[in-house]
């Protein structure tokens, strides 16, 4: 199964970012991820998000998967008691999931609602 996940940050993004990478590349294998886009909080005031796209290969199902990368958030200091809209040490979204038949299981409404996920995710389709 390949995953796209979206990463972003804006609490000490530069060092959340690198967090989660070094996370997925031990989680998922025949990794790649996009360029970094710098962007405004959307839906607050607040610093600007550091976001970027990561594909990787993995054998776990989406809801396993969807554990993993609470967990890594997790491990990021992230407050699950937080308004949805509000700053994020980091915040990981499956955005497309495609098995080996290259046949989409999973399209996130995320990539047509935010260049800040379509952009960078046009760097590795």
């Amino acid at each position: 199964m390949k995953y796209y996940l979206s990463l972003g940050s804006n609490i000490n993004p530069e060092s959340n970012l690198e967090l989660a990478i070094s996370a997925l590349n031990k989680i998922l294998i025949e990794t790649e991820y996009s360029s970094v886009y710098k962007t405004q909080a959307e839906g607050f005031v607040g610093d600007d998000f550091l976001n970027l796209i990561f594909s990787g290969v993995s054998p776990l199902a989406f809801d396993d998967l969807n554990k993993k990368l609470k967990g890594i958030e997790d491990s990021s200091g992230r407050d699950r008691n937080a308004k949805k809209f509000s700053s994020r040490t980091l915040d990981i979204d499956i955005v497309l999931q495609i098995n080996d038949d290259e046949e989409i299981l999973f399209e996130s409404d995320e990539i047509a609602k935010y260049s800040f996920v379509s952009e960078p995710l046009k760097e590795l389709l």
